[in-house]
């Protein structure tokens, strides 16, 4: 027995919209080999030829299908626009001007505005940089960008508030969510992923209205064939790519899932566990190809929050549709109970954020795409459907097998430390920024309370940690006690309150030094982040360094972290170097300019530079 799960189109309209599909991915993927239209009319011509001109060897329906394919083939390679230029897919300016102004008037602080901002936009460009940093990290930044979830959340209530309202008239429910979600589509610039789950929201919707239900292949190749038709700078893009793996897993390999892991056993919470667990397999091999990285700790985060983020959109959609209703006057009378319960949530989702994220996020990196990875998790994919396919998953040590595979490979991924694992010595953020050298980390600027650092992962371990800034002694003191015997020292020269105590802790105070005088002997590096007061005792401390400091091979950095307004004066300091009093000894580099590169080159090859 076979269940219904086809990977091919159901209906002749998708075997239609499977040409369309096949000739666009050929299109792109030879869109720089010369004569590839010549070359797509000519196999079109031998397909035609051999299917519809040789003697009689296939099915009328088979001969059906393939005429609906090479048709649709046809018309795409003639009137599909394929000379679009992708661009980045903003909010319309007029739309992020009126959620700027609603926002004033709420009482959100301005961190919390801004991650509405965020999360209602789907801009991740809205968001803190080390809040995103650290959303990336935990694997969770789909909740921050244009995703089908917010579309798809945005139509859901409406669909049930319209429901509750016109239950005896279904179709003005299905009118107003899909009228309202488009509008939300077109003000957000109509963004691959939100595009894919309009589409499939249209066909579900408007197929239930004549009682048809349409098949998931069908769903799959006419919304992607709508996609490469009308967008065709987004068609395989790493957001399309993304967005239909979800989808995929979640239509294929959640129906396996659910009959393998508990299967007498139904509740929300297994239905999420099932949801997380195909969604992060089926987008591995597109993270780990693309990006080189996946967080492992994303798939419990996005367990326990992406049902915390489907009540947190509707409640902040509701909240800013009935302040725009309000009169002035009435607004600014209620706007501090109408925006009680979104507030409330919104605490509760950074606060379970921050919460989870402190222990484990999981975050790997690799120099390069792993193949064997990649190859692995497709085995996997390809195993779950099939055994779904063929109605092969109801065997009890089958279901064992193959969820052990499955739990097995998560970890084991993570924890194998092979040769391609990157070991990334250098981490960097607003601020602040950090290196590794010998059995020494070093941390120079400020720290975001928003931020959990960590260590890298040196092929020594770390002995001593050395900081100058306040901000991160709650850093510190976390590695210091996560980690046994480090050795701690703080360069404290604007002479803290918290040093007589800490002192007495444990941690060595050093105020009459600057930060990264003694990084090796052969090496002094220095952070300015531009303030004008610190001048005169930053030139006096590189005199020192070099004073003391007569080896042919010692290099001097003096790395300026300057903050946005003053970028230009960064280039000065390079250019008036000699009348600034700096001496050739010190090279002058910009954080923005990739600073780690020539440092790299010298802790390599001290003679290089």
């Amino acid at each position: 027995m076979r269940v219904k799960t086809k990977l091919l189109p159901n209906s002749s309209f998708g075997w239609f919209c499977f040409g369309i599909f096949v000739s666009a991915t050929a299109l792109k993927i030879g869109s720089n080999s010369p004569g590839i239209y010549a070359f797509l009319f000519f196999i079109l011509f031998l397909i035609l030829t051999f299917v519809f001109l040789s003697p009689p060897k296939f099915t009328k329906p088979f001969e059906r299908k393939a005429f609906f394919a090479i048709l649709a083939s046809l018309v795409f390679l003639v009137f599909a626009d394929t000379n679009q230029t992708s661009i980045p897919k903003q909010a319309k300016p007029f739309f992020r001007s009126f959620l700027m102004e609603e926002l004033k008037q709420s009482p959100l602080s301005l961190f919390e505005r801004r991650i509405v901002l965020g999360l209602v936009t789907g801009s991740t460009k809205e968001i803190p940089k080390d809040f995103k940093e650290l959303a990336k990290e935990s694997g969770i930044l789909h909740l921050f960008a244009a995703s089908g979830l917010h579309l798809g959340i945005f139509i859901g209530a409406l669909q049930w508030f319209g429901n509750f309202i016109f239950n005896k008239h279904r179709w003005i429910s299905i009118l107003i969510s899909l009228g309202f979600g488009f509008f939300y589509l077109y003000v957000l610039n109509f963004p691959v992923s939100f595009v894919r789950a309009y589409l499939f929201a249209f066909l579900t919707l408007v197929s239930s209205l004549f009682y048809r239900k349409i098949a998931v292949s069908d769903l799959l190749f006419i919304s992607s064939a709508g996609i490469s038709f009308f967008l065709f700078s987004d068609f395989l893009s790493i957001g399309f790519l993304l967005s239909f793996s979800a989808v995929f897993g979640i239509f294929y390999l959640k129906p396996s899932l659910d009959r393998m892991v508990f299967p007498r056993f139904q509740s929300l919470w297994k239905e999420n566990l099932t949801l997380t667990t195909a969604c992060s397999l089926c987008s591995f091999p597109i993270l780990i190809y693309y990006f080189h990285s996946f967080s492992y700790g994303g798939i419990w985060i996005n367990y326990c929050l992406v049902p915390m983020a489907g009540i947190l959109l509707p409640s902040l959609y509701f909240t800013i549709l009935i302040q725009t209703l309000l009169p002035t006057v009435l607004s600014g009378l209620f706007i501090d109970w109408l925006w009680t319960p979104s507030s409330f949530l919104l605490s509760l989702f950074l606060k379970l954020f921050h919460t989870i994220t402190f222990w484990e996020r999981g975050y790997k990196v690799w120099k390069e795409a792993n193949i064997c990875y990649l190859f692995v998790s497709l085995f996997l994919i390809f195993l779950l459907w099939f055994l779904h396919r063929m109605d092969w998953n109801q065997k009890k040590y089958t279901n064992m097998f193959v969820v052990g595979m499955i739990c097995l490979f998560f970890p084991s991924t993570y924890w194998i430390q092979d040769s391609s694992s990157h070991q990334n010595l250098f981490q960097q953020g607003k601020g602040y920024f950090s290196f590794v050298i010998s059995d020494g980390f070093y941390l120079f600027g400020t720290c975001s309370p928003y931020k959990r650092m960590e260590f890298p992962n040196p092929i020594t371990a770390i002995k001593r940690i050395e900081f100058e800034s306040e901000s991160c002694l709650q850093t510190v003191l976390r590695l210091k006690k996560k980690h046994k015997g480090v050795e701690v020292i703080w360069f404290d020269r604007n002479q803290s309150p918290f040093g007589t105590v800490l002192d007495k802790d444990g941690l060595q105070i050093q105020r009459t030094k600057h930060l990264g005088g003694e990084i090796t002997p052969f090496l002094s590096l220095f952070r300015f982040d531009g303030n004008p007061k610190q001048i005169t005792s930053l030139l006096g401390s590189l005199k020192e360094t070099e004073r003391a400091h007569s080896q042919s091979l010692w290099q001097g950095y003096l790395v300026l972290d300057f903050p946005p307004w003053k970028k230009k004066e960064a280039k000065e300091w390079i250019n008036y170097q000699k009348l600034l009093g700096i001496s050739n000894a010190w090279k002058i580099l910009i954080v923005e300019d990739h600073f780690e590169i020539p440092l790299l080159h010298h802790l390599t090859n001290p003679k290089l530079l």
